[in-house]
């Protein structure tokens, strides 16, 4: 009688079980994100809000990839509201914070979808970057709508407001998608060198 193997229950979408280790890269992730957009950051004009260039979603996708659902997904969205809140975006903070978890849900759902047998080729990391990108246009779309709304223009004019904000979420998204494309394969090598 011949035994066949089983897939695991639960496959491993993360780059350690230890949850001391998982902690620890995730408070890593959690400072990479605070600092990558504390000390580079560029405006970019929008008629909503004062959006700028920065390299922490490339972080918060980092994260999403290595450390997966949940360690993943709050890392990199707690450094980034930590930004907010110390930089006078408090009000923003929520919003920011559940569009970020929504991202990197939306990342890890799609790179999973691959796991394991394509998990490390780079256009799994571009479609699953790619569609957190997607997700992080619809939920400014949708945030910058209701704050256009908020303020007192009327439904037509504020969609069109809230398209036209979209351009610096779009830089943004090809920024990231190019930056995590890049750091994916040597960052992932230097985190599995660190966590053994």
């Amino acid at each position: 009688m011949t035994h066949k193997k089983t897939a695991p229950i639960a496959p491993t979408y993360v780059l350690t079980q230890n949850k001391t280790k998982q902690v620890i890269l995730a408070a890593l992730f959690a400072a990479l994100a605070y600092v990558s957009i504390q000390s580079l950051h560029v405006s970019i004009f929008a008629p909503i809000g004062a959006p700028f260039f920065h390299v922490g979603n490339a972080v918060v996708a980092l994260a999403a990839l290595y450390l997966g659902i949940g360690y993943g997904t709050f890392a990199g969205a707690i450094g980034l509201a930590m930004f907010d809140v110390m930089n006078g975006y408090a009000v923003e903070m929520p919003i920011v914070f559940i569009g970020n978890v929504l991202v990197a849900l939306a990342i890890q759902l799609v790179y999973r979808q691959f796991y394991p047998r394509f998990s490390d080729k780079l256009w799994i990391i571009t479609l699953a970057v790619s569609s957190g990108v997607g997700v992080k246009l619809l939920t400014d779309f949708i945030n910058g709508l209701i704050r256009a709304l908020v303020t007192g223009v009327s439904f037509q004019p504020a969609i069109a407001i809230s398209f036209t904000s979209l351009l610096a979420t779009a830089v943004n998204g090809i920024g990231t998608i190019i930056l995590v494309v890049l750091l994916y394969a040597p960052v992932k090598r230097i985190l599995v060198k660190l966590i053994k």
